[in-house]
């Protein structure tokens, strides 16, 4: 099971969600707002408030979802302009089913800090 975010200009939804619908058995969508901003130009007019509108898309599938429906993002999503948006692709810590069912938890680990730097 994987876990699909794409953060998307709000404008483009209605498209991104009509190619999503034609992706066969599609498993459903959540839709929030979200602001943000990644890296811009110091010269902007907006320098005081640099959050734009944006749409987060999160979308649980099986593996075999993934690039159809990442695909059908992309192709809707794109702006060809830098801000456009992002997709990312990761695993679930847990899946609880409204019927209480609870799949394994994935654990993801990282590596230990085996010394830290000394303080002056």
């Amino acid at each position: 099971m994987k876990l699909i975010i794409a953060v998307v200009r709000p404008h483009r939804l209605d498209e991104i969600v009509c190619a999503l619908e034609n992706v066969e058995n599609f498993p459903g969508i959540t839709v929030t707002d979200a602001e943000g901003f990644g890296q811009r130009l110091r010269k902007t007019d907006d320098a005081l408030n640099p959050f734009k509108e944006k749409k987060r898309i999160k979308i649980a599938c099986n593996d075999k979802m993934v690039e159809p429906i990442v695909a059908a993002i992309r192709k809707c999503g794109h702006t060809g302009k830098k801000g456009g948006g992002i997709i990312l692709v990761t695993l679930p810590a847990q899946t609880v089913f409204s019927s209480g069912v609870v799949s394994p938890v994935i654990l993801i680990t990282f590596p230990a800090v085996t010394s830290l730097p000394s303080t002056v």
